[in-house]
């Protein structure tokens, strides 16, 4: 299955689907399911090459995993859902997005977290070709992973394999500009992230029917680990208000 529940909840109104950091598998939104309220059921993206599918090779085609993982989603249930795309999952969230609404199946609303729009967001082409340690490097610079990990050497040889195939996966993205969707965004930014600017966040006003709600969190570009119960209140405003 490439989506899994983070926690089951009996009775639970509407679904959160996660699409995590690059990097990151089932496990790293699992912070925010005792935040989330009962009426939420939180899901996320289970990929190959991470955690419980760690021996499983990574997706290097992204079409190909788009395509799979939007056929997965529309076969649920009937419940509404939102698809929560943080940091680099901004992008994989929102193909899937783009994919469902053209299947006619298209989630309540889609929610991104620190990243530009796509037609205007800046990818590492050339980061999952480096020799490793010129890879952690770069990487680091950049900031593009939470700097607790960055600082865990140990963890490197686990995490490095699905950093560069995230990271892979979207080195070859080109923006196919398409009309707008039917799907209402909802943009999530740090106040004291520097790598994002003003126009990179309001240009996903391009890719919905509807003008975007931008929503400020007291953090950095980590939201969810700078700012853990402010992002999860409002992911739940936003359920609330808007998947009913």
């Amino acid at each position: 299955m490439m989506f899994v529940p983070i926690e089951r909840r009996e009775g639970a109104e509407a679904e959160l689907v996660v699409f995590p950091h690059a990097g990151g598998g089932p496990a790293s939104p699992a912070p925010l399911a005792p935040l989330l309220p009962p009426g939420v059921e939180p899901w996320a993206v289970n990929l190959p090459g991470r955690q419980a599918r760690l021996a499983e090779p990574p997706r290097t085609d992204l079409a190909a995993l788009v395509e799979e993982l939007a056929d997965e989603l529309a076969g649920h249930g009937p419940r509404p859902r939102a698809l929560f795309g943080y940091c680099s999952g901004a992008m994989l969230a929102y193909l899937v997005c783009r994919r469902l609404d053209a299947l006619g199946r298209p989630p309540a609303r889609l929610i991104v977290g620190s990243f530009a729009a796509p037609d205007v967001a800046v990818f590492l082409r050339r980061l999952h070709t480096l020799p490793s340690a010129l890879f952690w490097e770069r990487l680091i610079d950049y900031g593009g992973v939470p700097a607790e990990l960055a600082e865990r050497h140990e963890l490197r040889p686990i995490l490095e394999p699905a950093l560069r195939a995230d990271f892979g996966l979207l080195a070859g993205y080109r923006h196919d500009p398409g009309p707008p969707m039917s799907v209402p965004i909802t943009v999530l930014y740090g106040r004291h992230d520097t790598s994002l600017d003003r126009g990179g966040l309001l240009g996903w006003r391009r890719q919905s029917v509807r003008r975007p709600v931008l929503r400020e969190l007291d953090a950095s570009h980590w939201l969810m680990e700078d700012a853990p119960a402010e992002l999860a209140a409002a992911l739940a405003e936003d359920l609330a208000e808007r998947v009913a």
